[in-house]
């Protein structure tokens, strides 16, 4: 092809047909630029779709995270609901700001031991390993839904993090508590916790237990809230 328009040109040459010539060379400039910019475009097109595969990927990788983290969620909810409501229910002053709904044996309780008086469940750490991996590899620009990479970005950047300091918080109120009644601990001075007559137990208590409840609702109910809105939207992409 290339030999052919050579020997065009060649010919106007020789026949001195410079106007002709002229008005060939000009279409040849533009059939260049037109296949330079159709061979662009196609080379855009499979970037564009390389990238699309790929954000997919990224996508399904935190999308199966989040299952992972829901699933937690409801393994763990019941136990940390079901200390809060015993207690409420041994100790009726203790009013809880956020209200946990009864759980399965709720109503056939009749006293709270003392490891669960002074102690705290399996702290919930979110899956995080797919987020990390974008991040360090530099693909979050990947996901072109603003609005889906914003709250994934928020869930771990917030929400992870503020429920492992939440923890950390009430684990080292739990220990001051274990270290400021040991004896009550120790020896066991009441039958049932709920014979308590220790004013500044009950106090303690009271504030320590409502740290539990803060916990549960913004560990357990925010999150799972967040978690489902989240993989819902994932799903909704991934459909495009």
């Amino acid at each position: 092809m290339i030999k052919f328009f050579r020997k065009i040109r060649q010919n106007m040459l020789t026949e001195n047909k410079f106007s002709k010539y002229l008005i060939y060379a000009i279409g040849e400039i533009i059939l260049v630029v037109i296949g330079i910019l159709i061979a662009l475009q196609i080379n855009n097109w499979n970037e564009v779709q390389k990238g699309k595969l790929k954000a997919n990927t990224i996508l399904k990788e935190i999308r199966s995270d989040m299952v992972k983290d829901l699933e937690l969620i409801e393994e763990l909810k019941p136990y940390w609901g079901r200390e809060i409501m015993y207690f409420k229910k041994v100790l009726p002053s203790f009013n809880p700001r956020k209200e946990i709904p009864p759980f399965e044996g709720f109503d056939t309780i009749s006293k709270i031991s003392y490891s669960e008086l002074f102690g705290y469940d399996m702290p919930f750490r979110s899956s995080k390993s797919a987020y990390d991996a974008m991040i360090a590899d530099g693909n979050s620009d990947l996901i072109i839904n603003d609005t889906l990479y914003s709250n994934i970005q928020r869930f771990y950047t917030f929400n992870a993090p503020t429920n492992e300091n939440l923890f950390e918080i009430l684990r080292q109120e739990s220990s001051n508590l274990n270290y400021k009644y040991a004896h009550v601990i120790a020896y066991k001075p009441y039958k049932n916790i709920s014979d308590l007559t220790d004013e500044y137990l009950i106090a303690d208590l009271n504030i320590y237990f409502q740290s539990k409840n803060f916990y549960y609702w913004r560990t357990f109910v925010i999150n799972q809230e967040s978690l489902k809105d989240i993989i819902s939207q994932i799903d909704k992409e991934l459909e495009q």
